[in-house]
């Protein structure tokens, strides 16, 4: 879609999630380089817009399942927290949702989006300027929150 234009189905507001792995490592996607998404090549959390049909739940897990085979389901979610995308630093105004969804290992994640992940520590995938801004600011709290 690019260019912060939405279409008619779909809101401002998101449902994205961090992946933690037993032993503390976190999944993020790696994003491709396509013309016109979001984020190209950088790292960001799995997830999306939400459609004017979904609450904050069944769009997360319409996103995990479109975008991984991942059914939140089978696995514990809790919501981290709201971060907000604003048009003078982001381009858009946006609500970002971000849940935690605990115990996906690598093997789980058969991704259709994106180049791939990246899975390692939280401390360590901060190190990265390669980050999105929300994600950056997801990892921050979640580190914060154990």
């Amino acid at each position: 879609m690019g260019s912060g234009m939405i279409d008619k189905e779909e809101t401002n507001v998101g449902a994205h999630a961090l992946l933690v792995a037993r032993g503390g490592k976190v999944i993020l996607q790696q994003r491709d380089l396509s013309p016109g998404i979001v984020n190209p090549g950088l790292i960001s959390m799995f997830g999306g817009t939400l459609k004017h049909s979904d609450d904050l739940n069944k769009g997360l897990k319409r996103e995990l399942l479109e975008e991984l085979e991942l059914n939140t389901d089978n696995y514990p979610t809790k919501k981290l927290g709201v971060f907000y995308k604003t048009q003078d630093i982001d381009g858009v105004n946006w609500t970002v949702n971000v849940f935690i969804v605990d115990n996906v290992e690598p093997a789980d994640v058969k991704v259709h989006e994106g180049r791939g992940y990246i899975c390692d520590f939280p401390e360590e995938l901060l190190k990265s300027d390669k980050l999105t801004r929300i994600t950056r600011l997801a990892l921050e709290k979640y580190i914060l929150s154990k």
